[in-house]
């Protein structure tokens, strides 16, 4: 998000004049207009030129960071306030902040990247904000983590409020995971048993990483994104199977959407059926 060409509609009227303002400028948000198309861009400036004192945080503090699931999220925009907001597009959190859980980033005030995870395993629902806390510890291509375990602890140690629940999102997450869905499969293997499963797991001295493995019995889980269904990634993917499989003795289960959503007992008798084969035996209860 950037800041865009924004004006309070009572200064336009003084600069152009009600005609003007009224026909060639946009609403952005009541109170404020904008020349040309109306964005993310334009209405997070509009925000920010309404409640100056105020930050952008949780998925629209997550977006700035390039959080991977909050690449899409555009409103409603979550919003730090000092004081009561009712706005369209606008959810306003009003909790404790201290003064340094607040940067400026091209202009834009949000939170920093440990109160940003710590918000959303407060306020987002299940396993979802579990998935959320993984992409903040993950390291990305192209630069570090939004924020680190020792970063969120510190921030819980200075208040009392809803640590419990914080914490016990920080219990089950993992940085290692590349995707959300990376996340679900390895909470829904781990929940049933089949803990040894390792995220991210290099194989070749990095030349493949597979997103959940089983090292000692080389059983690997892995899930086919959309991204998967494109030609080249396709045959990319083929080589890189039949040369996990045939070459290096890999036995690969690959998981797609509906074996999280529809078929997860499915899925899971079909790691157990390849665990099994490896000579693994399910532990007494």
């Amino acid at each position: 998000m950037g800041m865009g060409d924004v004006h309070r509609y009572s200064d336009l009227v003084k600069l152009v004049g009600r005609s003007e303002a009224e026909r060639h400028r946009n609403a952005v948000t009541h109170g404020v207009r904008a020349s040309g198309p109306i964005g993310l861009a334009e209405f997070a400036s509009a925000i920010a030129e309404l409640y100056p004192d105020a930050a952008f945080c949780g998925w629209s503090a997550a977006r700035l960071y390039g959080h991977f699931m909050a690449r899409g999220y555009e409103r409603p925009v979550e919003l730090w306030t000092p004081r009561p907001i009712r706005r369209k597009d606008v959810i306003a959190r009003r909790s404790v902040i201290d003064a340094d859980e607040i940067v400026v980033s091209a202009g834009i005030r949000h939170t920093d990247g440990a109160r940003t995870a710590i918000d959303l395993a407060r306020y987002v629902s299940g396993d979802r904000a579990i998935a959320a806390m993984d992409q903040c510890l993950r390291t990305y291509r192209y630069r570090g983590p939004i924020t680190t375990v020792e970063g969120v602890e510190e921030r819980l140690g200075r208040r009392r409020w809803r640590a419990d629940r914080v914490r016990a999102v920080l219990a089950e997450a993992n940085g290692r995971a590349e995707s959300p869905e990376e996340t679900y499969t390895r909470l829904l293997l781990h929940r049933n048993g089949f803990s040894g499963f390792v995220p991210q797991w290099e194989v070749l001295d990095g030349t493949y990483r597979l997103d959940l493995a089983e090292p000692e019995l080389c059983v690997a889980v892995e899930y086919q994104g959309v991204h998967h269904r494109d030609a080249r990634q396709f045959a990319a993917d083929m080589e890189r199977l039949n040369r996990l499989q045939t070459e290096l003795d890999w036995h690969v289960v690959l998981v797609v959407a509906g074996d999280l959503d529809r078929r997860r007992e499915t899925l899971l008798a079909r790691v157990h059926a390849a665990l099994t084969r490896r000579g693994w035996t399910e532990p007494a209860a």
